[in-house]
Formats: C-alpha cells, structure tokens, sequence
C-alpha cells in the first residue's frame, strides 16, 4: 500500500518517481500551453511554503477562491504544509456569502484570483481579521526572482513568490527543511454547500486526506504515466481536489487544467485526456451533446448499428471499439477511456452507453465529511448499478430501522472521517458516535461488498401507504426522456390530509422540443406529461407520478453542478 503521511509527501515522492515527467500542463493567456515537470514544481512549492511560514500561516485560516490554477493548488498545499488551515471558498457564491464565510472562519490571509480583485477591494474593511490579500494572476506562472516582496494588506501571489525565492536562495547546506507535520490537527476547512446559516464546517486533518489517497491506489491502479486527466469541475469541491488533482500523482499521471466549462470540447482535443473525473450531470450532459451530434449529421442509424455489433464481438473478446467509434472518440480528444464519477446518483444506462462507445466508468461514493470517497469501482470492474466495494481501511455499516428492511442508513468508520464541525459540537455529536459517521444516504451492501446507494435521507418522500421514495430514482427514469433537461421530484401533501402527492418539476430541453414540433406550452406539457405516463409504468404504483410541472428557468446549482434542492418547492 501506498505510504504517505502528509500531502506534501505526495509532492516529493513523485519528483522523485517522475522526475523531467509533466505534472501539470495548462493554456498561458495569448501564449501556447505551459507545461510544469513533477521536478520542477517541487522546489516552487517549497518556496511559497518558506515564504507562508516567514508571514506566519502557521495556525492561522488561509482562504484560496478562484478558478482552477497552479497557484490555487499551490497556495493550497503550501498553506497546509506550512501548518496552516486552508479555507477553499466556492467562487459561485453571492458576495454577501463570500465576506460571511471568511467571517466565519476568521481567516488571517485571502488568496483569490483577479475575477474578485474588485470585491475585495470594495469591502475588505468588514474582514476585520484578514491582514492580507494575495491576488493571482491566472496568466501568471514565473519561477524567477523578479519582484520584490511588499508588506501591504494588498499584495500578490508573485510578490509572495518573491520572498520564497529570497528565503530560499540563503538556505544552507542542508536546503529545504520540512516544517513539522502534525498529520492529525485540522488542516482543511470546508464550507457545505448552502447559505452560511444553512452550511456546515468540515474540519479534515492531513491523516484524513491520505487515508483517502491510500484508499485510492490499489483501486484505479491500472493507471501509469502515460494517463492524462483533464480538470473540468470546480477545485474548491474536495471531490475534485483530492480525486482529479491529488490522486493521479499517485500514477504518475499528467493534469491537465481547463480553461473552463465554456472550454472543455476545445480543450479536450487540445489535452487529450485519458481519464477525466466528473459528476454525473456533467457526464450526462456530454452524452447528449454525442448523440445530438450524431442525430445532426443523420449517423443514428449507423451508430446504434455499430453499438449492436460492437456489444455482440465484445462477448466473443472482439474490441473494435475504437475502430467502429473513432470518430465520436476523436471528439472527445482520442485517447480517453476512463470517466471516475461521483457527487450524485448515477443512471446505470449512462454507464452502459458510454461502455458500448469504449468508455469505462467507475462510479465513486463519497460525503465531504470522509475527505470525501468512501468507496469506488474498480477500474477493471464493472458493475453499473453500484458505486463500489469500501475502499481499504474504512468499514461501511448500514443502520436498518426494522430488520427485514433491504436499505438503511450507510455510516462509515475509517481514518478518512473529519474531525467534526467547526464551531458546531452539538451538530458533530448529532452524525458521530465512537468514530461511526452518519453519511444521511441510504443504501444496502449486497453480499459481494458492493454498495448500492437509493437517495438521502433528507430527500425521501413518505409515500400514502407510508413506503419510502427516493426521488433519485424517479429522476433517473425521467431524465431518459429527451423532451427533459432537467427535473427534480418532489412530495407535496397539498391538502393537507396525509395524501402525499409525487410530483415531477420538469425544465423542458428546448432544443428537442423545437425538433419535435413543440412550440407552445401546452403542447410541451401534454408530449412530457405523455411520456412521464408511459415512464410510471416501469415503477411500482407508490411511485407514480401524480403531477408535472413545467418550468422554464434551469434550477438553481452548486459549483459542483448539482441541483440546490432545498430551493425547489
């Protein structure tokens, strides 16, 4: 098994494993694309690492906002590494939220990429505890010594850059001394998703992170080098941070980092990705934009032709794959064969559609209170429906209300659990119980170890007979529907009776009702309200759909693209 006990030690074991090999790889604005070896990084991060000790972090709150970079990563890893606390901030919050979070966390130092400069420079004045400002500059990327260090309460990543080259160049015989890594005090705040009266405070240590690394190792080993990942979702999301940034320098692996969502078709010809990690809205929403393709250049036939080909030689260990679907996987950059997904239910069709084209997908679990992966499928696995057997080091236990129930409450125990919430001991002692965390989804393990996840708690709906509802379930099936973009289900007992109501909040895919003739409202509603008919079918009758609702506006969502249910109504 891997051995790693601090994040840092990542670092140094693949400057030493992968010397002259591409860490990261990224676009300069107006340049070509840059690219960073794992030996050449490691004394950069050890720069801001002296200079974060010389301004004191040690102990202190360092909040990182902004979009994915090598200096957000590196102001990451150098403020943990210096005995500090980082605070990644989600950049998609309101202003208002952004000031209450670092007020919250009572935070010394903000570092924030230049899309902010003008929040910050506006209301700085109500972060009384913020002594410093640290601005990036995404186009920005320089290991000289040009600048000189400044002590303002504004100032900017290359100034602080200054001062580590400075420290640095008068180190003695012995050069970089790591600071003492206490792998077990909190080094990572997290802020849940949600307002900041509704968010809680993750509080995860070093030991937590590296738990979930070496949890990772033996399950996606069948990567190497010469693997390419391509970073697409938001950094601040420790799903991303610990799955697409840190894991992969297990192998070896090159990050690639996009220039965004807007970006990522560009981007995936330009980096040629082997494997990307993604939630499932994401990969559903590839998927269609596939087939639309595919639909507008009138190759349906073709492809479903070849997909009933392909499926039939695969059983005879024919792979043509490759050959039949070039072209679609050309689309995607050529090379990529691995989707890793998690942060949301996962419709076990997607996972077959993508394995028909030579995709494989291995569905990850995980809650950002177990930093975040308890389980993940195997890379030379398959099973669509499930999300993993438990990775090494952590048991996954499922807490039944009555004996004979098939699903129950998934609580888990490993050395990947956070310490509790900041500032929050009774809401803490409310989800841990003699290191037992209570994740609030419900599932079941089958007798192979595998988990299988059936919704969250939070969001079941008691249906009239009193049997639970999990509305993922119901959206998976009518997400299938083409006229739908997007839909949440919800349970409403309108009249007050006990007479639960299921009903389906539809945003219409306008695109497809345009194709389909569908111009007005009512004749949207009737097509989709025809098609949910026909969808109840496949579900018992406590799971019908009672009504639909049209809505026009997208809902509302996290960074990390997932639907803010607790707006819906």
């Amino acid at each position: 098994m891997l051995e790693l006990n601090s994040i840092y030690g990542l670092f140094e074991r693949g400057a030493k494993l992968y010397g002259a090999h591409p860490l990261y790889r990224f676009n300069k604005e107006k340049e070509d694309m840059v690219s960073v070896n794992y030996d050449e990084y490691l004394p950069f991060l050890q720069k801001m690492t002296l200079a974060f000790s010389q301004l004191g972090v040690k102990d202190q709150k360092v909040v990182v906002m902004g979009e994915t970079t090598v200096q957000w990563i590196t102001s990451y890893v150098a403020t943990v590494t210096a005995g500090g606390v980082i605070v990644p901030l989600d950049p998609g919050v309101l202003e208002d939220e952004i000031i209450n979070f670092i007020n919250l966390a009572e935070a010394k130092v903000v570092v924030y990429s230049k899309t902010f400069e003008k929040l910050f420079a506006e209301r700085g004045n109500e972060l009384k505890t913020v002594d410093m400002f640290v601005e990036t500059d995404k186009s920005t990327f320089t290991l000289t010594t040009d600048g000189v260090y400044e002590a303002n309460r504004y100032t900017s990543f290359n100034n602080i850059l200054a001062l580590g080259e400075y420290l640095y160049s008068n180190l003695g015989e012995d050069g970089f001394v790591l600071p003492e890594q206490d792998i077990e005090k909190m080094s990572v705040l997290l802020f849940t998703s949600g307002t900041t009266g509704t968010s809680k405070g993750v509080m995860l240590s070093q030991k937590n992170i590296c738990a979930v690394m070496k949890g990772i190792e033996p399950t996606l080993n069948v990567l190497t080098p010469d693997d390419s990942v391509m970073s697409v979702l938001p950094i601040h999301h420790t799903y991303e941070m610990s799955a697409g940034i840190l894991a992969p320098m297990i192998y070896g692996c090159t990050i690639n980092i996009s220039d965004g969502i807007k970006y990522v078709a560009k981007n995936m010809k330009q980096f040629q990705p082997t494997i990307m990690t993604l939630v499932p809205l994401f990969a559903a929403t590839l998927y269609k934009t596939i087939m639309k393709s595919v639909k507008k250049q009138g190759k349906e036939k073709t492809l479903k032709t070849g997909v009933r080909i392909s499926n039939f030689l695969l059983k005879l260990h024919v792979d043509l794959r490759k050959r039949l679907f070039a072209q679609v996987l050309e689309a995607l950059g050529g090379r990529l064969k691995y989707f890793v997904i998690g942060g949301a239910a996962l419709n076990p069709e997607l996972v077959d559609n993508f394995k028909s084209l030579g995709i494989h997908i291995s569905q990850g679990y995980g809650i950002t209170e177990c930093a975040p992966l308890i389980s993940v499928i195997d890379l030379k696995d398959y099973n669509p429906a499930s999300c993993g057997k438990a990775m090494p080091g952590i048991q996954v236990m499922i807490d039944k209300e009555h004996p004979d129930d098939l699903t129950g409450e998934i609580v888990v125990k490993g050395e990947n659990v956070m310490l509790g919430y900041y500032n929050a001991p009774e809401l803490t002692a409310e989800v841990l119980n003699n290191g037992w965390f209570r994740t609030g989804d419900y599932g079941y393990v089958d007798s192979k170890g595998y988990i299988y996840i059936t919704g969250r708690k939070k969001n079941i709906i008691i249906a009239s007979n009193g049997k639970n509802v999990f509305p993922e379930e119901i959206e998976e099936y009518i997400g299938e529907i083409p006229l739908v973009e997007e839909v949440v289900v919800v349970g409403r007992d309108e009249k007050k009776n006990g007479e639960v109501s299921i009903v389906a909040i539809v945003v219409p895919n306008k695109e497809e009702c345009e194709a389909a003739g569908l111009t007005d409202e009512e004749s949207i509603y009737n097509a989709i309200y025809e098609k949910v008919t026909e969808t109840n079918k496949r579900l018992v009758a406590y799971k019908h759909i009672n009504q639909v609702e049209l809505r026009n506006e997208p809902f509302e969502k996290t960074a990390a693209k997932k639907i803010k249910r607790f707006l819906v109504k």
